[in-house]
């Protein structure tokens, strides 16, 4: 897949979503920095969760940033690549090996332990860039037999690739399985927890 500009979310299971509250991720997200808990840069936090179905607490980093994401009603964990990373043969694969390696990592939080758990029977796959992605039929029918290779990498099995949102939103595909997939298998398949990329620095 050409453009870099990926985004992949993945959603908190319904009896989890309900109610969540957004400030502890903000402490997890600070020691994550200073630990350097991800193999890749992150220099800050931001709260939005003042935001109706806004963008949530955000981790940001030089390459791509992390939210706990509240789009349309749906909380879940969002990765958003701002830059090029790897060729574009492994794009997706780098984009599911961060989201999922960061996922584990929250479920497995001390702070957090036992009150997160995500749902895998559900992603959601968007292009942030309008010029070389629009939203319509032909992007997609462009894109399709990637997303086919992947997901059926991912889920071992058929899946379910529908378009979302309109004309003036991100171009955007629903990832649905028939059933749930362990994370850690997901992350495997995957390729494993991800390298250090270029923006690791100092």
């Amino acid at each position: 897949m050409d453009p870099h500009k990926l985004q992949l979310k993945i959603f908190f299971a319904a009896d989890v979503a309900q109610g969540l509250a957004l400030d502890p991720f903000i402490p997890v997200f600070h020691r994550w920095i200073q630990e350097r808990t991800l193999p890749e840069l992150v220099i800050d936090v931001a709260n939005y969760a003042h935001v109706p179905e806004g963008p949530g607490v955000v981790l940001i980093g030089h390459s791509a940033d992390y939210f706990i994401d509240q789009g349309a009603g749906r909380t879940g964990l969002l990765y958003s690549r701002k830059r090029p990373g790897p060729s574009s043969a492994t794009n997706l694969s780098d984009l599911a090996r961060r989201t999922l390696h960061a996922a584990l990592r929250l479920e497995s939080e001390p702070s957090l332990a036992g009150k997160l758990r995500f749902s895998t029977s559900e992603m959601l796959l968007r292009v942030n860039d309008r010029l070389a992605a629009p939203n319509d039929s032909g992007t997609f029918a462009k894109l399709r037999p990637e997303l086919d290779r992947w997901a059926r990498q991912m889920f071992g099995s058929p899946v379910e690739l529908a378009p979302v949102g309109g004309r003036k939103e991100l171009f955007g595909v629903r990832v649905a399985s028939p059933e749930e997939v362990p994370l850690a298998l997901l992350l495997d398949r995957a390729g494993g927890p991800p390298t250090p990329d270029s923006s690791l620095v100092g």
